[in-house]
């Protein structure tokens, strides 16, 4: 009789075996899927949650924003948008500003709506710039030299890079002149000058899109 049952006790073990396998590959599947899920709705509630708190200040600064499709993801429709009467390149929104003040104030009305002085890093963004900009006015940039020492940094810490260094002949030329402004000089066109931080001239603002 013993050895009758010795083949059903195999079974009956081989059975169990395979039966706490799959309970537990059934139990790492349900995990693995539930750390998955909640990585998702975090990831989801991060980005898009940062994004409707930028919304939502944005529309406390602003009457409206205006929205652009700038292609395709995974996702769909990839949309930008940018405050209304502000002008859109890049990845940035340009707002041209008709009113005169000193280099700091102006600096102040920006960071107000959302922005910072315009900070140009390439010579495709400065020649967009230059085509919405009055040929009779100079208007501030986010560079500036406060040591006086040509030292040179933009607002928001973006390298100064060399390679897009588009001064006007000759300039920058008077080390107290600290702060710099874009000018459409006659015979010339559009360049960078070095002027008094304290005279008023217009400004351009700059914001990333959302």
């Amino acid at each position: 009789m013993v050895r009758e049952g010795q083949p059903q006790d195999r079974e009956k073990a081989v059975w169990w075996s395979q039966v706490r396998f799959w309970s537990a590959a059934v139990i790492s599947i349900a995990l693995l899927s539930a750390c998955f899920i909640v990585s998702c709705v975090v990831t989801y509630h991060l980005t898009y949650g940062k994004t409707g708190q930028r919304l939502s200040e944005l529309h406390t600064r602003h009457s409206g924003l205006t929205c652009f499709r700038e292609g395709t993801s995974m996702r769909g429709n990839v949309w930008a948008c940018c405050p209304c009467a502000w002008k859109s390149f890049g990845s940035s929104c340009y707002f041209i500003s008709t009113k005169q003040n000193f280099w700091s104030k102006s600096e102040q009305n920006c960071v107000a709506m959302g922005a910072h002085l315009v900070v140009i890093n390439t010579e495709a963004e400065q020649n967009f710039l230059v085509q919405q900009l009055n040929e009779s006015l100079s208007y501030f940039l986010g560079l500036s030299d406060t040591q006086g020492n040509d030292n040179w940094q933009w607002i928001d810490q973006t390298p100064y890079k060399e390679n897009v260094r588009v001064w006007h002949q000759n300039e920058p030329n008077f080390s107290a002149e600290e702060c710099a402004s874009i000018v459409f000089w006659e015979n010339r066109g559009w360049a960078w000058s070095d002027v008094f931080c304290d005279t008023k001239r217009n400004s351009v603002c700059e914001m990333k899109k959302i």
